[in-house]
């Protein structure tokens, strides 16, 4: 009797359910444009779980995009970091090679105001010895162009003599070595000297010897060649940076700072031909011969 009864409950649930249903669609269909009590009724009930979802929603798709954009980010930073490195190579490869044709120029300059056949060389390594300094260059010439003596010089100034040869590379006995023997001459008080390196751990320095007590030298003096024993007139070579005086000696002692830095020495000019002498009939202006092309170890 129960299961009869339930069964009956159960049958007009779903008969009123229809009827209502279908009182809905007949005022809905009647007046499409206004809500019935019903549907208010509805509306009213779903309208918080439905702003819920639409929340969730939006949070998702918020989370989703961010994440979507940090991806983005991400890559376009690895681009950005990889396009950097490679612009700041080329800024470095950029900038050595305006360094190096900057000092081509100021070789180029050298070589014409040197009345003499000049060679261009790299320098491809130095001797750190203290007691021997020689840095060796490598040169583009046949065997033979190059030889013992030969002077070297930079626009900064004088950087010794070839040494020794071998093939497309030398020697160079640099200013600085105690070997070493130039003749120079004070500018200013017309003094004149032998340049000697001197040895030890002393910065690449070198003294004067030879030059009388009653030459008025004074340190910051510019030291030049005086164009005797192969060099060009009027290389610098360095400054005065001590005098000492023997009162028992004739000569003063004095030393000088070179004007080149020996350590970063990277092309240099050697002297393949003797300066002409001056002509005493040069009266009047005629034209030089060109000096020898500009030839680079490459």
């Amino acid at each position: 009797m129960t299961g009869s009864r339930q069964k009956i409950r159960e049958a007009a649930a779903i008969v009123m359910a229809l009827a209502v249903s279908l009182l809905a669609l007949r005022g809905s269909a009647r007046n499409p444009g206004e809500l019935s009590a019903l549907d208010r009724g509805v509306l009213t009930l779903i309208a918080p779980a439905q702003a819920a979802l639409s929340i969730v929603a939006r949070t998702i798709g918020g989370a989703a995009g961010r994440y979507m954009d940090l991806v983005h980010v991400r890559a376009e930073n690895e681009n950005l970091r990889s396009e950097n490195g490679r612009l700041r190579a080329e800024l470095v490869q950029a900038q050595r090679g305006a360094a190096e044709s900057a000092r081509y120029q100021r070789l180029l300059g050298l070589r014409d105001s040197v009345s003499a056949a000049t060679l261009v060389a790299r320098v491809i390594g130095i001797d750190a010895s203290p007691y021997f300094r020689v840095a060796r260059v490598q040169l583009d010439h046949g065997e033979g162009s190059v030889r013992r003596g030969m002077p070297v010089i930079t626009p900064e100034g004088v950087v010794g003599r070839i040494n020794r040869t071998s093939g497309n590379t030398s020697d160079i006995e640099l200013a600085v070595d105690p070997r070493s023997a130039i003749d120079i001459i004070i500018p200013r008080t017309g003094g004149r000297g032998i340049l000697r390196g001197k040895p030890g751990e002393n910065g690449y320095r070198c003294a004067i010897e030879y030059l009388v007590r009653g030459e008025d030298a004074h340190q910051g003096d510019l030291v030049v060649t005086s164009g005797l024993g192969g060099f060009p007139r009027d290389i610098p070579i360095g400054k005065i940076s001590k005098i000492s005086t023997n009162a028992a000696g004739l000569y003063q002692e004095v030393e000088v700072s070179p004007d080149v830095d020996f350590a970063r020495l990277s092309e240099v000019l050697v002297v393949v031909a003797p300066t002409p002498a001056p002509d005493p009939d040069a009266g009047a202006k005629r034209p030089g011969a060109p000096n020898r092309g500009l030839a680079v170890y490459r």
